[in-house]
């Protein structure tokens, strides 16, 4: 079964509170705790929200801060970098959250292979620091730009073998990154065998999804937009998740967030 949901808090309110009820109302389940500008959330509102949710029957999701870049290359960015991720992870785990999600790092014009070994390397040293009860799956974002790190077989070969990893799947990002491909029920399911191929059937049960409507051009991703305003092919992609009975979060990160997460769960019904 797919949960779906927003990206922070819904449009027209401003506490997790009612958050949660807004949800509630309007049929949806999930809520992703944004972390972007940084983890600022002390413990002890951490443990609360995360009581709320699950009162509610919401479940969350985390991301991290956009200021990560496990390939920096100065050792106060780097550390800085590990320990924005560390601190996602600890929030996600006292939240008690599903999956973690972030953007992992840029390749500086350097060989993307070599960054890909660096970035797998540093996600291994991490994820040994974080052998803790409770600690949610760890699994990097897709990215919207090819000048980015992070296509969907690169961030499979970084959690590959990894312990409590997966990866998060913006389908959005996808077709941005590809200039207009993985929009197709067949290049969906080239996605989800890909998964399978290296993460393991059981690996579909909890995958971590974002979608939204996306604006794009030859470099990649612009912006996000209304899915009504994108040619993103939601209802297509729904489908093939529908048939393949994948289970975990959709997060919608359109403007209209919780408008569009309804769509989202009403397409998706309807297979």
């Amino acid at each position: 079964m797919l949960r779906f949901g927003t990206a922070g808090i819904p449009n027209g309110v401003k506490s997790y509170e009612k958050g949660f009820e807004l949800l509630r109302e309007r049929g949806l389940d999930s809520l992703e705790v944004e972390f972007v500008y940084g983890v600022r959330m002390p413990d002890s509102r951490a443990e609360e929200v995360g009581q709320l949710a699950r009162k509610q029957g919401i479940v969350l999701t985390c991301h991290g801060p956009y200021y990560i870049n496990l390939n920096a290359a100065e050792p106060e960015k780097l550390e800085a970098s590990i320990r924005r991720v560390k601190r996602t992870i600890h929030a996600g785990r006292v939240l008690g959250a599903v999956s973690v999600t972030f953007h992992a790092g840029f390749y500086l014009k350097q060989d993307p292979e070599a960054v890909l070994a660096v970035i797998r390397q540093r996600i291994s040293e991490i994820m040994a620091d974080e052998k803790i009860p409770g600690t949610p799956q760890v699994a990097p974002e897709t990215t919207g730009k090819p000048s980015q790190f992070g296509s969907l077989e690169e961030l499979l070969q970084v959690v590959n073998g990894q312990e409590n990893m997966s990866v998060c799947i913006d389908f959005a990002h996808l077709h941005a990154r590809s200039i207009g491909r993985y929009n197709t029920g067949k290049e969906t399911e080239s996605v989800l065998r890909d998964v399978v191929r290296t993460l393991g059937e059981a690996a579909l049960s909890r995958m971590h999804f974002h979608m939204a409507g996306i604006v794009y051009g030859p470099k990649g991703e612009k912006h996000h937009v209304n899915l009504a305003e994108s040619d993103f092919n939601f209802p297509e992609i729904l489908r093939v998740l529908k048939s393949w009975d994948v289970g975990g979060v959709v997060t919608c990160e359109s403007p209209n967030l919780q408008d569009d997460a309804c769509l989202l769960k009403e397409t998706y019904s309807r297979y």
